[in-house]
């Protein structure tokens, strides 16, 4: 990790993280089929078939480059690929001591002793368009949970009780903390 932080063009750092499961994502643009149709029978050859693909695009590599990636790897022009919506690059953000000095506090109030980690989160969210107009944008978490009972947009998505209580604090002492902040700082 220190060594993708230090140069993220490092292509074998890239390739350890990519090679544990927790890690997948954080380190490159990922791409799956999220969505199959095919066919209009279950007993008749399909006349057509379509994929959605969901990609998740690694702060400032381009839309464009990831469309290009995907044209190159189907290497078929009877296959129409087409870019669904106007999805557009986005910046990471510049790590503030100001945020992390909260999280820091919110994170000692409910979990004393635990250590702050920046960690880029391997899914989408709305930050990318307030990055776009120059903004810095960070998400934070204050759920504390066992891997075990991770379940995000599974059927059974849920979190424990005392992670959510204690969420309410963990927020309740980072909101604290900026808005005790000069404007500007």
């Amino acid at each position: 990790m220190k060594r993708l932080a230090e140069d993220p063009t490092d292509e074998a750092a890239a390739e350890v993280l990519w090679n544990e499961p927790a890690e997948v994502g954080v380190t490159r643009t990922t791409c799956i089929p999220t969505l199959l149709r095919g066919g209009h029978a279950p007993n008749a050859l399909p006349q057509s078939a379509t994929v959605s693909v969901n990609c998740r695009i690694f702060p400032g590599v381009e839309v464009a480059t990831i469309e290009a990636e995907l044209r190159r790897v189907v290497d078929n022009p009877e296959i129409h690929v087409a870019v669904l919506g106007d999805p557009q690059s986005s910046p990471a953000s510049e790590i503030r001591e100001d945020v992390m000095g909260a999280v820091k506090a919110g994170v000692q109030r409910i979990r004393p002793g635990t250590a702050i980690v920046p960690y880029q989160a391997p899914y989408g969210t709305d930050g990318k368009y307030i990055r776009r107009a120059g903004i810095p944008t960070y998400g934070v978490m204050g759920l504390f949970m066992r891997d075990s009972d991770r379940f995000e947009h599974g059927l059974n998505e849920r979190v424990p009780v005392r992670g959510f209580f204690d969420a309410l604090e963990f927020w309740y002492v980072v909101m604290r903390e900026l808005s005790e902040q000069p404007v500007g700082s």
